[in-house]
């Protein structure tokens, strides 16, 4: 069965993944644990409790002990994988929001329908979807709302008309320095690798998170159309470094992985790619960047070049990109 970007599988032994990619490898779905049945949990889904992953490391963790044929080695890397033979089934962003908007069944949802009515002015509704613990039933009233938007044009004309709903100052507003705060300590829980001023001035610019009605929403893209096939390409990393480069392209800024092509002055870097949506949208096209991750070389049968990986976890701890200058 077909797995998108930002869908959710439910596995036979009822752990919750989110697909974390449009191309998976034979047999497998690239995906990261987000729930998992427990005693304790605060979240409750057909009956069966369950608690939510709070960090890369808990997540290995747990699936190290427990199902570790859900990890997935490529050369020198670890990722997670769902085998195609425990898939239960698969959760469409799309089809959860249209169902939440034909009947909506708490605030929450109502909060969420009411959101895909007024991006409806700018994106189709049949072009949006929800992710995150509403897809699954999951969610609390204090969560917030993934909004997914189809197709790169889509998300922009969704940021473009964020942009204008804060400037009117209506029911969606920027969020306030108690919720940039939140943002902040969720993105960064430990190592504070960005200041909270610099983690700041890149998110207010960006017009993909506010706050409406007292709920923190995110504008979420999901490319439509893939050309990229499993196994097209290799990997070898190299090391961590810290470049600075000018970005030549940004037309992939908001995707996942977020893609930016470069110019580098200390490297021969083609592209800088961001595995976290923290540095999602971090720069547009003329900026000089300052970036910390692992060199790769990336081979294909066509040629071979370099790039550096930000957010080789979620937490990203070490590792980072931030403007510098024009």
């Amino acid at each position: 069965m077909p797995v998108r970007l930002r869908d959710f599988i439910i596995t036979k032994e009822r752990m919750i993944f989110a697909a974390v990619s449009y191309v998976h490898p034979p047999g497998h779905y690239l995906a990261f644990l987000r729930y998992y049945p427990c005693e304790r949990g605060d979240r409750v889904r057909s009956g069966v409790s369950y608690c939510k992953v709070t960090s890369t490391a808990q997540s290995f963790k747990y699936l190290q002990e427990w199902y570790p044929e859900y990890i997935f080695t490529r050369r020198d890397t670890r990722m997670q994988a769902v085998p195609c033979t425990r898939v239960e089934k698969v959760l469409s962003p799309s089809e959860r929001l249209a169902e939440i908007v034909a009947e909506p069944e708490d605030v929450l949802e109502r909060k969420a329908a009411r959101l895909a009515d007024i991006f409806s002015q700018a994106v189709p509704v049949t072009k949006l979807g929800v992710t995150g613990s509403l897809l699954p039933r999951l969610h609390l009233p204090s969560s917030d709302i993934d909004l997914v938007v189809y197709g790169r044009r889509n998300h922009l004309r969704a940021r473009e008309l964020l942009a204008e709903l804060i400037e009117e100052g209506g029911e969606i507003r920027e969020l306030s320095s108690k919720e940039w705060r939140r943002a902040y300590n969720k993105r960064f829980p430990d190592e504070k690798t960005l200041s909270f001023s610099e983690f700041l001035w890149h998110e207010r610019r960006k017009f993909h998170k506010a706050s409406f009605d007292g709920t923190t929403f995110d504008l979420l893209l999901v490319r439509e159309a893939v050309k990229e096939r499993w196994g097209g390409e290799s990997y070898t990393r190299l090391g961590m470094v810290e470049v600075t480069c000018i970005v030549e392209d940004a037309s992939y800024a908001f995707d996942y992985p977020a893609r930016y092509v470069v110019s580098c002055e200390d490297y021969d870097i083609e592209e800088v790619v961001a595995y976290t949506h923290t540095y999602a949208g971090q720069a547009f096209e003329g900026e000089r960047i300052l970036a910390k991750g692992y060199l790769e070389e990336v081979t294909s049968r066509r040629r071979s070049y370099l790039r550096l990986v930000v957010g080789t976890t979620r937490e990203a701890a070490g590792e980072f990109i931030k403007v510098v200058g024009k």
